[in-house]
């Protein structure tokens, strides 16, 4: 029991740390980035749990969310914002569309 569980983490280690995600939108050095900013942050929360527990509580959100975005290479936030930054085709002048109350 204990090889095919040590076997099954060898093979899941074998291929690469950060996996590639199909709905991906952050790049391959933010996510290395977010992981070690994520872990500081989340173990600077755990640290001072009990001395300040609201700031931790935040830091441990914050800390997890950003080791979540590492991990998956998603972010929920960035893509709201790209999507915010899409507009839409501009409307030809001859177009019915452009003049709605005429």
């Amino acid at each position: 029991m204990n090889n095919q569980l040590i076997d099954t983490l060898k093979d899941s280690l074998n291929g690469p740390l950060l996996q590639d995600n199909p709905d991906a939108n952050v790049s391959k050095s933010e996510r290395i980035i977010s992981l070690g900013t994520g872990a500081f942050i989340l173990f600077s929360g755990i640290t001072n749990i009990f001395s300040h527990p609201l700031i931790s509580l935040g830091k441990i959100m914050i800390g997890g969310s950003l080791l979540q975005r590492g991990l998956t290479g998603y972010c929920p936030l960035k893509s709201s914002i790209d999507d915010s930054f899409e507009s839409p085709a501009p409307l030809p002048l001859n177009s019915p569309q452009a003049y709605p109350n005429s």
